[in-house]
């Protein structure tokens, strides 16, 4: 079993890196002296198996490396900020940002900021409806047609 999840991860991987399907059959198997029927089969069923190789390994792994890389950019970064020149400074800040943006956007932060933004101003919508609300209600006690005697 593990090698099948083997040969197929590394035929997601050939695909990737841009090998065309008769050159993956053929290294794969080579590799796993699988016959290209096997391979091709892999082929013609990665509807099923692949969203859940890409779901369990591959997204997880992609997210922890590019959250590594861009800490250890944002660590750079830092670091010639302060020691850089006033004049490389603001170029060194607005990396620094923009790899922060990044990791919020790849955490999901941004969602979770977005959410709480639209719960707040839902909240003083709502409040200024009651505050028309209440001024109408006045507006019509006050404007209310008076009965004259006849």
């Amino acid at each position: 079993m593990n090698e099948i999840v083997e040969r197929r991860l590394e035929f997601l991987k050939l695909e990737a890196s841009g090998f065309s399907l008769c050159e993956i059959v053929k290294i794969l198997s080579e590799k796993y002296r699988k016959t290209e029927r096997t391979i091709y089969y892999d082929a013609e069923t990665r509807g099923t198996w692949q969203p859940l190789y890409t779901q369990l390994f591959e997204l997880d792994k992609a997210r922890l490396l590019v959250i590594n890389r861009l800490e250890h950019l944002y660590r750079k970064a830092s670091f010639n900020f302060q020691r850089g020149s006033d004049r490389q400074k603001p170029a060194y800040l607005k990396l620094m940002l923009d790899i922060t943006n990044n990791l919020i956007n790849l955490l999901g932060l941004q969602s979770l900021r977005e959410t709480e933004e639209q719960k707040q101003r839902e909240d003083m919508a709502f409040e200024e409806i009651r505050k028309f609300e209440k001024f109408l209600k006045n507006q019509n006690r006050e404007t209310a047609p008076i009965k004259l005697r006849s």
